[in-house]
């Protein structure tokens, strides 16, 4: 069986780098738009949680969208769950060139580990938290099959593992596609069961996408399933001690 997480707001606790990444980021190109305006973390947090964007670059374009608009806050709250960045393009009749905002961004979150930043800047991702012990994740890995469906890159990856003290053998990241398309999951698991572990609707649509396509697939979503990853973990683990191994 196997046990697939997704890492951001999973994994790792990303309130100080990713969340702020996209705030300094949109705040960033406002400025050379000419408009001084805060980006509140909350409606990063909101919409990222809300929408199907599968990475932060699409989360800080709309979010500049929104606020060239007018009213962010009332936006975000208008955005329709489960819709993503081609809503918002839509809505407004524009788009934002993907390159630029990345290189913004990527030197805000990966600071000196980003080779093309604009401006020496230490990385957000130093920032970051784990939200399972490594040991955890070591005695699942000796009982399922780990591996870990992200938004993130390669590089990404290896600062989150570095932070987790646990390497995953088994990872599918963002140089291969990007959620919700389930054909990642497949790519992991090839048809063999098991669940998918993360925390946003986006998530959850990932693993309903694979299901109409490949199969049945479990799917738990943390702060709503439960509250925590480890929380689902140890859970785990302990069934398995009950039931032996499958």
């Amino acid at each position: 069986m196997w046990v697939v997480f997704d890492v951001d707001g999973t994994l790792i606790d990303v309130g100080k780098s990713y969340d702020m990444a996209v705030k300094l980021t949109v705040e960033y190109f406002l400025r050379a738009f000419g408009v001084e305006r805060e980006i509140e973390l909350e409606w990063v947090r909101k919409l990222r949680s809300k929408g199907r964007f599968g990475d932060d670059f699409k989360v800080s374009e709309a979010l500049i969208l929104f606020s060239m608009a007018g009213d962010v806050e009332a936006l975000v709250e208008e955005f329709p769950a489960g819709e993503g960045i081609e809503w918002v393009r839509e809505r407004f009749g524009i788009g934002m060139y993907r390159g630029s905002i990345e290189r913004v961004f990527n030197t805000f979150y990966l600071g000196e580990a980003y080779p093309g930043r604009l401006f020496d800047f230490p990385g957000l991702w130093r920032k970051e938290k784990p939200l399972i012990e490594a040991e955890l994740l070591r005695e699942l890995s000796e009982k399922f099959r780990v591996g870990v469906v992200t938004g993130r890159s390669e590089l990404e990856l290896k600062l989150a593992e570095k932070i987790l003290g646990f390497r995953f053998k088994n990872a599918i990241t963002r140089e291969l596609g990007l959620k919700p398309n389930p054909d990642l999951l497949w790519e992991l698991v090839k048809g063999e069961r098991g669940v998918y572990v993360g925390d946003t609707l986006n998530d959850e649509l990932f693993v309903e996408n694979y299901r109409r396509k490949y199969g049945d697939f479990g799917f738990v979503m943390v702060g709503r399933d439960v509250e925590n990853v480890s929380e689902f973990v140890e859970n785990l683990l302990g069934d398995n001690l009950k039931n032996g191994p499958e």
